[in-house]
Order: C-alpha cells, then structure tokens, then sequence
C-alpha cells in the first residue's frame, strides 16, 4: 500500500488538537476522518506513523494482523514534522517541489524539503 502524505498530514493535525495527557483510542482518530480517507488508508498511515516514531501508540503490525492501540501522544520527532509542514503555503510547494521530481518519498525527505522550503521563507 502507498503512504499517502495528506493523509500523514490530516492524522497528526487531528492527534495533536485533540490529544492532551490521556490516550485517546485509534478508533475514534479512525471514525473521526473516514470522511476524506478510507478506514485502511487511516490505518495503515497510522501504522507507519507509529513506525517512523512520529506517533506513540495507535497501531501496529503484530504476529501478521493488525494491533490497534491507543494513541498516547505525537514525539518529539512527529512535532517536528508536524511543524516543518504545518503551513499550508509550505506544504503546498514541499509536494509540487518532491512530487513534481519523484512519484513517492520518504516522510524524512518531505520534512528535509519542507524544512528548506520554510528556510528560504524566513530568510535564513
């Protein structure tokens, strides 16, 4: 399956405005944006979102069927993706600027582009 990067985008968005101190069960994350993306496309995003470390919890692959957890928190590495794409302007040019060149990418590539892409914005 492809990871589609709005969909990683829409899920952390979600988790870090209604996720504070408690967990919150994946299901509800799941029932929450079946209105733009498929309950497998929502899974499987945020299986590799809790693989890539960017997310605490939520789903896994285990003994080769699915594991859903709760989510208990964005890390500190989903922040700072979350952050690096969070404008829409940034996020806009980061997919015309990767997906323009290559048909797919690694989320550290789409970060590393947005990073430099908000760079150039502010100048530095």
């Amino acid at each position: 399956m492809e990871l589609n990067h709005d969909c990683v985008r829409d899920i952390l968005f979600w988790v870090e405005k209604n996720v504070s101190l408690r967990p919150i069960r994946t299901d509800t994350v799941i029932n929450s944006l079946d209105i733009n993306w498929t309950d497998e496309e929502l899974i499987y995003c945020i299986i590799q979102l809790n693989e890539a470390e960017l997310l605490d919890g939520g789903a896994s692959v285990s003994n080769g069927g699915i594991a859903i957890n709760e989510i208990r928190k964005i890390t500190w590495k989903g922040h700072e993706y979350l952050d690096n794409i969070r404008d829409d302007t940034i996020w806009l040019k980061t997919k015309k600027t990767v997906f323009s060149k290559v048909r797919s990418a690694s989320l550290s590539i789409v970060s590393s582009v947005a990073a430099k892409i908000l760079s150039n914005e502010l100048g530095l």
